[in-house]
């Protein structure tokens, strides 16, 4: 089911961009990483330029596509934070030599999300664009859990998506300027912006796709 809230910020982006969009559900899969390769292949067929990934339960702002576009980047998403307190960002943050920071080995202040366009070691897909051309390069599958022989897992299917295009050389940006809410028995967001923080909101959110998996894909033809 789509947050109510996520369609009203679909709609409003999709009334302020300047660019051609397409937009596609995922209607195929019993993974999320499927729902997203799903979403890919519909792009590809529509010779999309670009694939906005907007999970079913995000708040974001009217001209986020564009503004990620403005970046010139192949990968580039936006600090998320993931349904849970204490808050929790879907960013993975990175030293200077390229490797993952660690939040329990680090203060606050060293894990603190920088405030204009950065180089992260991972990012969430709950609002993420890539060039499509991406996809070309890097192996199928592109979204994939990566699982433990125990039966854990290692990695969720956005980091394994990251750790893949870093393999070809992509650099993964987060924009962390844009405004951002994650819904679920409250939203979920940094405290000083302005979605009214925790405000209670109804219903269990699961993932979809936007050019994004509400998936769906939005086009810069």
């Amino acid at each position: 089911m789509i947050q109510p809230k996520t369609v009203l910020s679909l709609a409003n982006l999709l009334r302020e961009t300047k660019h051609e969009t397409h937009v596609v559900v995922a209607t195929e899969g019993y993974t999320t990483a499927q729902g997203r390769i799903f979403c890919v292949i519909q792009a590809q067929k529509a010779e999309c330029t670009h694939i906005l990934y907007i999970d079913d339960d995000m708040l974001f702002e009217s001209d986020a596509l564009d503004r990620l576009l403005s970046h010139g980047k192949e990968i580039v998403g936006v600090n998320a934070y993931s349904r849970a307190l204490p808050l929790s960002s879907t960013v993975g943050l990175m030293d200077k030599d390229g490797k993952y920071l660690e939040p329990e080995k680090h203060t606050e202040w060293e894990m603190r999300i920088p405030e204009g366009l950065f180089e992260c070691f991972s990012i969430g897909t709950g609002v993420l664009l890539i060039d499509m051309k991406v996809f070309d390069v890097i192996e199928k599958p592109w979204f994939k859990f990566d699982m433990h022989e125990e039966g854990y897992m290692k990695q969720g299917e956005d980091s394994w998506f990251c750790t893949e295009a870093k393999k070809k050389g992509y650099k993964i940006y987060c924009d962390p300027t844009l405004k951002i809410g994650h819904i679920g028995s409250y939203v979920y967001q940094r405290p000083e912006e302005d979605f009214n923080t925790f405000v209670p909101s109804a219903g269990t959110p699961h993932q979809a796709m936007v050019a994004g998996g509400v998936p769906a894909e939005s086009t810069n033809k």
